[in-house]
């Protein structure tokens, strides 16, 4: 009788089950801080990508759409980003004349790798499209 009221009161593997409790909600913060964290790096590597190519663009001197876009995915891949999944647009065009801006707008597909089930389930489509857009002032010829 004296063993069963000692192992009723024993609370040695208490910290145990709540730690087993715990530890899922613990690793889905950590994990979606990665992710989220990996995403927003991304981000501001287009969104640099966007800025160096407004700015090659808005220089004295011409410069073909062919040669921004090499100027934005030279950016990228610097970074490590797949340049296939980029659409890289110019919506008011590179030959604007002088003190009129010049736009970069970068759109990437996005797919998150722990998330993307969780995504697919929840909204129907796995990526996200990360997308920036950057206007710079041409300068004076």
């Amino acid at each position: 009788m004296r063993f069963f009221r000692r192992s009723i009161r024993d609370e040695g593997g208490q910290a145990a089950v709540e730690f087993a409790l715990v530890l899922p909600f613990l690793m889905i913060m950590l994990i979606g801080i990665v992710e989220f964290g990996r995403a927003w790096n991304q981000h501001q590597v287009i969104t640099d990508a966007a800025r160096e190519t407004a700015r090659a663009a808005s220089l004295p001197g011409t410069i073909t759409p062919a040669e921004a876009r090499k100027v934005a995915q030279d950016a990228m891949l610097n970074a490590g980003i797949d340049t296939s999944k980029a659409t890289i647009l110019f919506p008011l065009g590179l030959d604007t004349g002088g003190n009129t801006p010049v736009a970069v707008t970068i759109d990437l597909r996005y797919r998150f790798t722990f998330f993307a089930p969780l995504m697919a389930w929840a909204t129907g489509d796995e990526i996200i499209h990360l997308k920036t857009s950057f206007a710079m002032r041409n300068e004076l010829d």
